[in-house]
């Protein structure tokens, strides 16, 4: 389990600030199963440039259906999760049905469940470098 809070918590960024375009959503992990989530925010971009960094506004929204292999970027706290949806970056918390409440218990971390039954974590592998990239195409 600490290996997945440590996936997960290096991927955060704070909700309030200006996040670089760049990372908005850094991917790391997949859903492993169907579940429902309920949009609470979305990311918008600042300027009219794609390279232009994103702040995250607050949004009530409506209930949204995620589909297994989808790659999500998870959040230290709580069960949200980024991902792409409708044309955007969505911040979406996974809602447990009635029957998921019922089979976990009163008593059970609702993060800890979300991570062990919804996503697969995984750490992105680093690239080859701009150097070596340039050097291998170059080579060709």
């Amino acid at each position: 389990m600490k290996a997945i809070s440590n996936v997960i918590g290096a991927m955060s960024a704070k909700l309030g600030a200006l996040i670089d375009a760049r990372n908005v959503l850094r991917p790391n992990g997949k859903t492993k199963r169907t579940f429902q989530g309920r949009i609470v925010g979305a990311f918008q971009r600042t300027g009219p440039n794609p390279w232009d960094g994103y702040r995250f506004v607050d949004k009530d929204g409506e209930s949204i259906d995620v589909m297994p292999g989808i790659r999500i970027q998870a959040e230290p706290a709580g069960q949200r999760f980024r991902m792409r949806a409708r044309g955007a970056v969505v911040m979406v918390q996974w809602t447990p049905t009635h029957e998921e409440r019922l089979g976990l218990g009163e008593d059970t971390d609702l993060q800890k469940a979300f991570v062990e039954t919804c996503i697969e974590p995984f750490q992105n592998k680093a690239g080859i470098g701009a150097a070596a990239f340039i050097a291998k195409t170059l080579g060709r």
